[in-house]
């Protein structure tokens, strides 16, 4: 899982920064002399990961593992948010935290009204992006969007806000099943817009 470093300090043989409070002890203790520096290094945190879903009628046959993708990323990491995106978007992280993968999935079918309808991917990317605690979740995270890209709203609006969001992100990653052919190209207006945005 990717990591990033904290303002909190933990103690570390090889810190980059003394330690003076247990020297100072350490010093009073035996009489003016310190045997060994202590030192401390930054602490590291789990990045949050926002997992974006396309569940669009175009994405009809992979639906469910991909929901069943990000219910294995919810178990087994710390801080994962986890979102539906169709003709709207519908967070889905609550349901997912149910350990057993069948009762979550039932409970995501009931709470996303969207599944196997059209696509407006541009569309809840913006609605994503308007509220600001989710735009929160964004900042400074690894974003997975699982989508084919295959937008059938405004690709302007997709790119738009697949810009927003890069800058938000800590890194952006766009999973497209269409990349199992070997000779897949992206050449729908909306892939090929939002391209310079993708870290991968």
């Amino acid at each position: 899982m990717p990591r990033r470093l904290t303002y909190r300090r933990t103690s570390s043989k090889h810190g980059d920064r003394i330690d003076l409070r247990p020297a100072l002890r350490q010093a009073a203790r035996h009489d003016g002399d310190v045997m060994r520096l202590p030192r401390t290094r930054r602490k590291t945190r789990q990045r949050r990961i926002v997992c974006l879903i396309d569940v669009s009628g175009s994405m009809k046959d992979r639906s469910d593992s991909l929901l069943q993708f990000a219910h294995a990323l919810v178990q087994s990491a710390a801080r994962v948010e986890a979102f539906t995106l169709g003709t709207r978007l519908t967070r889905i992280t609550g349901a997912l935290t149910l350990s057993d993968p069948n009762a979550a999935l039932t409970r995501v079918s009931e709470a996303v009204a969207d599944i196997d309808g059209g696509t407006r991917i541009g569309e809840a990317l913006e609605a994503y992006l308007a509220v600001p605690r989710y735009a929160g979740f964004a900042r400074g995270s690894l974003v997975l969007v699982l989508s084919d890209g295959l937008e059938r709203g405004d690709p302007g609006a997709m790119t738009a806000a697949t810009a927003r969001l890069a800058r938000l992100a800590w890194r952006l990653h766009w999973l497209t099943p269409l990349r199992e052919d070997p000779g897949y190209e992206p050449r729908t207006a909306g892939m090929l817009g939002i391209l310079p945005w993708l870290d991968d």
